[in-house]
């Protein structure tokens, strides 16, 4: 019973520093959420900043573990990029207010910082052995690739969160796993299998 308190006011907070902010926030409006009295709160966390480093530390838990898990399951890079991309995509319908804070840099929050350190820190490798392996471009900066990634699937995954009904969650990964196979691999992800889009005809017009 008290494990699963501990985790309503966690899931509580996440929903509550995602709509106001971590300053904004009130540990009354945690309390309220969560539907306990403000003394349960405190029986579990000395303060609201204590609430936001546990929730933001079983996130990014629950983040790089699912990243490692994509990677180890998938013999080929294609199905690595589709496993990863499945699990950051139902990890934002899930637990959306998390996956906002988690991934949003505004705030400057070190802890914020700290997660998308650490998924760019797990992508480096994979792109710097794409490099040497030919199927990277070798002008790319891996760190700086890396970090462009790591933006590009959270800003479309914090629009789609209030869009959901503009595609379905099959056709995020798909788009994802487009921009990531030939955005950065180009060329090079015909070695695994992939296929490159047609050229566009002579004379067209592209958007």
């Amino acid at each position: 019973m008290k494990d699963a308190t501990r985790q309503r006011l966690i899931d509580a907070g996440a929903r509550v520093f995602a709509a106001d902010g971590v300053q904004g926030a009130r540990i009354a409006d945690i309390a309220r959420e969560a539907g306990v009295a403000i003394g349960t709160l405190y029986t579990h966390f000395p303060d609201k900043d204590a609430l936001f480093h546990e929730l933001m530390r079983e996130g990014k838990l629950m983040v790089i573990e699912g990243l490692i898990m994509a990677r180890e399951s998938a013999g080929t890079r294609a199905g690595r990029d589709r496993a990863a991309m499945e699990g950051v995509v139902a990890f934002a319908q899930v637990y959306a207010p998390l996956f906002r804070l988690l991934l949003a840099r505004g705030s400057g929050d070190p802890m914020q910082r700290e997660v998308v350190d650490a998924i760019t820190d797990l992508r480096v490798p994979e792109l710097e052995e794409g490099q040497a392996g030919g199927w990277i471009r070798r002008d790319l900066d891996p760190r700086a690739a890396a970090r462009c990634e790591v933006g590009a699937v959270f800003h479309l995954l914090d629009w789609w969160i209030d869009n959901p009904g503009q595609y379905t969650a099959e056709q995020i990964v798909e788009q994802l796993c487009i921009v990531r196979r030939f955005g950065v691999e180009g060329a090079g992800a015909l070695a695994d299998g992939g296929n490159l889009p047609p050229p566009p005809a002579a004379g067209s017009m592209t958007s």
